[in-house]
């Protein structure tokens, strides 16, 4: 993991952030998420294939793992840290937001102009109500999150021994779990953190609530002594380089020639698809689908049988085709970029030619003219591809649902047998999951299409309005001049 890379992702939550908010920002990086990467994720490894069931039966083994364990402790615990840490991240793009405002009234009316915030950070107005929002949704994250560990397991933290009634087995069968002492004491580690998470939100949420009453108590006393409600805004100069412009933090690098010249829809998703779908394809989803095949188990010792049947039913694996649709998906984007690219560089050769003060485009990332159509382009070439690779996974599987146990018939098996596939509880939540992820980025794409085109008619109906009424006043001047 790239340790500078994550400190540059958290630094913009913590510069926002209460000292209560610090506070959780350092729980959830030390002593959940460092805890997580370093012992428990290694404590669990590969845990199918250490659970042990004392019959040979085919497919016993794989449906009483299903059983007991539909979801591994150690993906829903990635999910968590993932969901857990997206409301703060609503806190930033929301200063982003403020930034990208002030660059604007700035440009528009001068750097003497008088600012539209004091400071972007500061938690007032709509900002405040964004930062205590995103604490609710943490809240309530969390308890979400341990109820489905409580609910899911039922309350029994790994006992060494269960007994597993499922069909194939031939009878009641013990199977034995693999470490169960070392789980338990991660899973109470980790269910007690998420508890001390819980309970230092809570006291933020009554902090930022209390200071708020009493900040509005001490401006009604103040009116009332001044007999005036007026209210002057300080000027505070900020350069280019100011440090609330999120462009300049770490995690916006990568990402900031997508962003940058992006429309809010875009942002949104730009955040879902990185959040939501990279992040938990590489930290979760890809790891459920590894060493599949070795675990695809067929009740028959024909050589060769369970390599055709596997083929057979999984042609394609659906993390390879997850993997080609992330990177297709995100192609049309960086034709934006390119094309920005490709503007600058003719504005630097005018500039070269002419002289610094000659321009070819009021702004270089405006999307006017060309930029337009290649922006428009890169939506209806993101939503095709969404459905394409959404059709391609329906097709080879017939359903987003993975079967427990699949039937097969192919040479060189002997006759129609019976195989089971590993983790089909998982694999199903991962693949609905990936799956409304990107009929969510397909609405996202159609709204800001929508939202493009009718910015548009409205600007062309705007320059039409002005063109009548600049050539209706030359026409009244002239009638007048001949007059």
């Amino acid at each position: 993991m790239n340790w500078a890379f994550l400190q540059g992702l958290l630094s913009g939550v913590n510069k926002y952030s209460t000292a209560f908010g610090r506070i959780w920002l350092s729980v959830v990086f030390i002593f959940r998420l460092m805890v997580f990467v370093v012992a428990a994720e290694k404590v669990w490894g590969d845990d199918q294939k250490d659970f042990d069931c004392n019959t040979r039966q085919p497919g016993c083994h794989n449906v009483c793992y299903n059983h007991f364990f539909p979801v591994s402790h150690v993906r829903l615990w990635a999910l968590q840290l993932i969901f857990v840490t997206c409301p703060s991240f609503l806190v930033v793009l929301h200063v982003a937001y403020r930034d990208e405002r002030e660059r604007k009234h700035r440009l528009k009316h001068g750097e003497d102009c008088q600012p539209l915030y004091g400071n972007t950070g500061k938690k007032r107005g709509g900002l405040w109500w964004t930062y205590f929002l995103s604490l609710l949704f943490k809240m309530v994250v969390e308890a979400v999150f341990v109820f489905l560990l409580f609910y899911i397991y039922e309350a029994t933290f790994f006992p060494p021994l269960v007994k597993c009634r499922e069909e194939p087995c031939p009878n009641v069968v013990d199977c034995y779990i693999a470490r169960p002492t070392e789980k338990k004491i991660f899973t109470v580690f980790m269910v007690v953190t998420s508890f001390v998470c819980i309970v230092l939100t809570i006291f933020e949420v009554v902090y930022l609530c209390g200071k708020r009453f009493w900040e509005c108590c001490g401006v009604q006393r103040t009116s009332r002594h001044n007999n005036t409600n007026s209210f002057v805004m300080a000027k505070i100069p900020q350069s280019a380089n100011s440090a609330n412009s999120i462009y300049k933090e770490p995690e916006m690098i990568l990402l900031s020639g997508v962003n940058k010249y992006s429309t809010a829809f875009s942002r949104i998703w730009l955040s879902l698809f990185f959040v939501f779908r990279v992040m938990v394809f590489v930290v979760a989803a890809e790891r459920v689908w590894s060493e599949d095949q070795g675990h695809f188990d067929c009740d028959t010792r024909q050589p060769g049988c369970a390599n055709v049947c596997y083929n057979h039913f999984f042609p394609v694996s659906h993390v390879r085709l997850w993997a080609l649709q992330l990177i297709f998906v995100t192609c049309p984007s960086f034709l934006v970029v390119l094309h920005v690219a490709y503007r600058e560089e003719r504005e630097r050769k005018y500039r070269a030619k002419h002289g610094e003060h000659a321009r070819l485009y009021d702004n270089t990332g405006q999307k006017h003219g060309g930029l337009w159509w290649t922006y428009l382009l890169s939506l209806f070439f993101k939503t095709v591809i969404e459905v394409v690779f959404l059709y391609i996974l329906r097709y080879i599987y017939d359903s987003f649902s993975l079967p427990r146990r699949v039937k097969c018939d192919v040479s060189p098996c002997p006759n129609v047998v019976d195989c089971f596939v590993a983790r089909p509880t998982e694999k199903t939540v991962f693949t609905y999951f990936m799956v409304g992820a990107s009929v969510a980025c397909i609405i996202l794409n159609l709204c800001e299409i929508m939202y493009l085109i009718a910015m548009r008619v409205v600007m062309l109906k705007h320059h039409g309005a002005v063109r009548a009424s600049l050539k209706r006043t030359h026409s009244e001047k002239s009638t007048v001049m001949l007059k």
